[in-house]
């Protein structure tokens, strides 16, 4: 090798040490819950990865972060009356949304049901699979019973 070669090499080196060493102060100073999220999101795709896939059932969601995040639970959410925090609380729901969720059924009315939300642009029907466990429909009122 030339003198041109070792020093392209000498480089490569010097900084993949600065690079590892900047990684590894990066993760002391990082923020806790970041890392306990990554730490998550990689025992879950380990779980996935050995688990068989199956297109009805949702996604599980680590005891962990369903705690840390708040989630409603199971079947409590009404799809006719959730606020969009409630609806950002759900896994999958940002903001923008949630604020779309609430700005649908203001301009088009109730959902009538978790399937009703397919209406809403950005949620198709693995979003409404793994929103399903969460949400309820309300139930239909009935008329009331005449006092005569």
């Amino acid at each position: 090798m030339g003198g041109r070669e070792w020093r392209a090499v000498l480089l490569f080196v010097l900084l993949s040490l600065v690079g590892g060493a900047v990684f590894r102060g990066w993760r002391g100073d990082a923020d806790p819950t970041l890392m306990e999220r990554v730490r998550a999101m990689d025992e879950e795709s380990r779980l996935d990865a050995t688990m068989e896939p199956t297109a009805a059932a949702p996604r599980p969601v680590p005891a962990a972060r369903e705690r840390r995040a708040g989630l409603p639970a199971l079947g409590t959410l009404d799809p006719d009356r959730a606020t969009a925090a409630d609806w950002e609380r759900l896994p999958g729901i940002g903001p923008s949304l949630a604020a779309r969720i609430v700005a649908d059924r203001a301009a088009n009315g109730p959902f009538g049901s978790v399937a009703g939300l397919r209406r809403v642009r950005g949620i198709g029907p693995k979003t409404v699979d793994r929103l399903r466990p969460y949400v309820r429909s309300a139930p239909v009122d009935s008329a009331p019973p005449n006092a005569n």
